[in-house]
């Protein structure tokens, strides 16, 4: 048998960490000296506690924790492992994300590159025809959520059998920017011979407008920021015209037809009023 202090010292894990995943009903001793309250572990337990701190080490709770060590369900314990894995993912994703992005504001504080940024999108106006469309429209965290929303709808149009074109582009309909909760539609193109539709996906037309402002942003997705920021010089000097919704994004080129970012070709599509 093991006293506290020994399997601290050959766990790694501190006095107090144990007394509390014995208080938390985690990882108890096997014996309690009754005298004077002396804890001892068998070498046994140390797989488990090793197993324990695994699971704190990759984010899961002491709630999660006390349930997979309870019940000892393999399958269970994979689809945990497999959702922290989805979980982590997205955060890394996100991290990403923003490293891109300080790099890029790193050039443009020091060499002013996004002029050449600049050079990589074009603003024209055209007309948007009405579409026939499957659609999947859904309410989501954040912008970033689309990419899981793709592959759900992927899925779904699949598994069904439905007869759908390659032309694709998502509908952004909040009036204005969402930190959270962004309603995102996202549509394939049809040519009306659906037949039965699968619950959650909806068969319609989208209106098309006379006007929109079509930016083509050629690069990394960070790049439609300064997209936005060249529109806005337009709208400036086309008074004629206000921004109207929904605003479409048509991925052209996307991570899935290439893994260089700078490869990227993303339409994004403004409806205009003309006052």
């Amino acid at each position: 048998m093991l006293l506290i202090g020994e399997v601290s010292k050959i766990s790694q894990v501190s006095l107090r960490m144990l007394r509390y995943y014995d208080k938390n009903n985690i990882f108890k001793p096997c014996i309690i000296n009754e005298t004077n309250g002396y804890r001892y572990y068998s070498a046994d337990q140390l797989d488990e506690l090793y197993r324990i701190v695994e699971l704190r080490d990759l984010g899961f709770s002491i709630a999660e924790i006390r349930e997979l060590i309870r019940e000892e369900n393999k399958e269970k314990y994979l689809t945990a492992i497999g959702n922290k894995r989805i979980e982590l993912e997205k955060e890394a994703e996100e991290i990403r994300h923003k490293l891109r992005r300080l790099s890029y504001l790193e050039d443009e504080v020091s060499v002013n590159s996004d002029d050449g940024i600049h050079k990589e999108i074009t603003i024209v106006v055209k007309s948007i025809p009405d579409q026939d469309v499957i659609s999947f429209r859904k309410t989501v965290f954040n912008y970033f959520c689309d990419k899981d929303m793709w592959e759900e709808f992927s899925q779904r149009l699949i598994s069904s059998g439905i007869s759908f074109s390659n032309e694709s582009f998502s509908l952004y309909h909040d009036t204005d920017y969402r930190e959270n909760d962004v309603d995102i539609e996202l549509c394939v193109v049809t040519d009306g011979n659906c037949g039965e539709i699968p619950q959650g996906l909806v068969h319609r037309q989208v209106i098309g407008c006379k006007n929109a402002v079509s930016i083509l942003v050629k690069g990394p997705y960070e790049n439609i920021s300064y997209a936005y920021r060249k529109f806005a010089y337009w709208l400036e000097n086309h008074s004629e015209y206000t921004m109207d919704s929904p605003t479409r994004q048509i991925c052209h080129v996307s991570p899935v037809n290439t893994d260089n970012p700078e490869e990227y070709i993303t339409e994004i599509l403004i409806p205009l009023c003309n006052e």
